[in-house]
């Protein structure tokens, strides 16, 4: 599953011969896989480019950008399904404490049965030696008197009403019992269910990061054959190809960090008239404290690097929209500063501010564990000792005494949105394809100073970088989450 970046194949690739990187267009993606996982129809498309020797310098240029297009978007559809598998694993997870605690339930209400039934059981036993049967007849005939007959009765009236009355506790506990039995069966199902599905995700993520490393190999070695083409048609080495290619990716990249900037400042003006959008109060959890406003603004860095990405500009998902702040959503009520009613998860909208339940104390705890967690490998559905990006975030956070959802897309979900300008220790960073809060596939935590600790994808170690270098910047969400 080890993920192969275009970066780290670049330098071996300028040694390849004319013939050899040609003969490299026989490695086509087959038509049955084409269009069935993003990016390897574009890649189709560009092998058939270079490979038409009547291919124009401007047709080779954007089949390489197709090419790095195709990359970066298998490696995100890869990403995405290993979210998915985080959030499916938490589901199972829950499913099956659901589980154990309706099974607790049933026992509990098994053992109030047998008690009830042995509590009757004494009674009735307590009737025979006392006489054998509950009747007037048996109280008169066995009577010495009158006032004897009128004692024995009431008595008999006493010890009847007592059996009716634990009669009706065991037909009750009986109900009880069979009602959480059947509950308990049900969740059994319910777990089992659960499991398979997360099964079967992480099925689907093994496939998915199996596919985006085809898709990357496939998209190098295209992106090679392109290069010692261009080189032929213009009369170049294919090293000073590569400078022209790199030249054309910095461009691209500027134009990235222009757009990203756009949506930054979007987010802040929309932030500051308040606007609805996809925000919703803190999740649920234990949190000491009740924190307003915003922290300290950590530095940022420029990014720009060549990067390998997507053809920059877009800046589809972004801010939009207006009224009033949002109110709740699922887990939790907010604490203040938001107005209006509730907001639904997964929207491109703006973000309400001011409505956190943590403490500034429990983000630099939560941003100073995860620095312990860094070097450590990536692990599909890792929550520790190895962990995926979400895996990272929420064991940080739950050091800190806060606990947050488990997936990177149920964790900006749930959280309270505020502007990146507005960043402190310990907020969530998030990137979705093309900014959409519906697509979000990875997740960051900060740590001051323009910096973010993560685990990024299988293959490589937690690190520390610039949250808004290069890397995906396309895709970076213009709204942290703030539990």
């Amino acid at each position: 599953m080890q993920a192969i970046g275009l970066a780290s194949r670049a330098g071996r690739a300028a040694a390849l011969a004319s013939a050899c990187a040609l003969a490299v267009l026989a490695v086509v993606v087959s038509p049955g896989a084409a269009g069935a996982y993003p990016g390897l129809d574009d890649i189709s498309q560009a092998q058939a480019a270079v490979a038409d020797q009547q291919a124009s310098v401007a047709q080779l240029d954007a089949a390489i950008v197709q090419l790095e297009q195709a990359a970066y978007d298998a490696q995100n559809q890869a990403l995405l399904a290993a979210d998915q598998y985080a959030g499916a694993l938490d589901a199972s997870d829950r499913a099956d404490q659901a589980a154990s605690d309706a099974a607790a339930r049933s026992q509990e209400a098994a053992a109030a049965l047998d008690q009830a039934r042995t509590d009757l059981g004494n009674i009735a036993m307590a009737a025979y030696r006392n006489g054998g049967s509950m009747n007037d007849f048996e109280a008169i005939m066995g009577a010495q008197g009158f006032e004897d007959v009128i004692a024995r009765s009431e008595a008999i009236d006493r010890a009847s009403t007592e059996f009716d009355t634990m009669v009706q506790k065991v037909n009750a506990a009986e109900i009880v019992a069979e009602s959480m039995s059947d509950a308990a069966d049900a969740a059994a199902v319910q777990a089992q269910q659960a499991e398979d599905d997360a099964q079967a995700a992480l099925a689907a993520a093994i496939q998915s990061q199996q596919s985006a490393d085809d898709a990357v190999a496939a998209a190098q070695q295209t992106q090679q054959a392109a290069l010692v083409r261009l080189a032929d048609l213009q009369n170049t080495s294919v090293a000073l190809e590569q400078q022209r290619q790199a030249g054309l990716a910095s461009q691209r990249a500027a134009a990235q960090q222009a757009a990203y900037e756009a949506a930054l400042k979007a987010a802040e003006q929309q932030s500051s008239t308040g606007g609805s959008g996809s925000g919703g109060s803190a999740s649920g959890g234990s949190a000491s404290g009740d924190s307003a406003g915003s922290g300290s603004t950590g530095g940022s860095t420029a990014g720009g690097s060549a990067g390998g990405s997507t053809s920059g500009g877009s800046t589809s998902g972004g801010a939009t929209g207006g009224g009033s702040t949002g109110g709740s959503t699922s887990g939790g009520s907010t604490s203040g500063g938001s107005t209006g009613g509730t907001t639904s998860g997964g929207s491109t909208g703006s973000e309400q501010t001011g409505s956190w339940r943590s403490t500034a104390a429990q983000g630099e705890a939560a941003a100073a564990h995860a620095q312990t967690l860094m070097g450590l490998p990536y692990q599909l559905g890792g929550n520790g000792p190895a962990y995926d990006c979400s895996g990272l975030t929420y064991a940080s956070w739950n050091t800190a005494g806060y606990r947050i959802a488990r997936s990177s897309q149920t964790q900006y979900n749930s959280l309270t949105h505020v502007p990146l300008s507005q960043l402190r220790p310990g907020d969530l960073v998030f990137y979705g394809t093309n900014r959409s809060t519906s697509a979000i596939y990875h997740v960051a935590i900060y740590i001051g100073n323009g910096l973010v600790a993560e685990a990024t994808k299988p293959g490589d170690l937690s690190q520390i970088r610039a949250y808004d270098a290069s890397w995906r910047i396309d895709n970076l969400i213009p709204y942290a989450g703030r539990p």
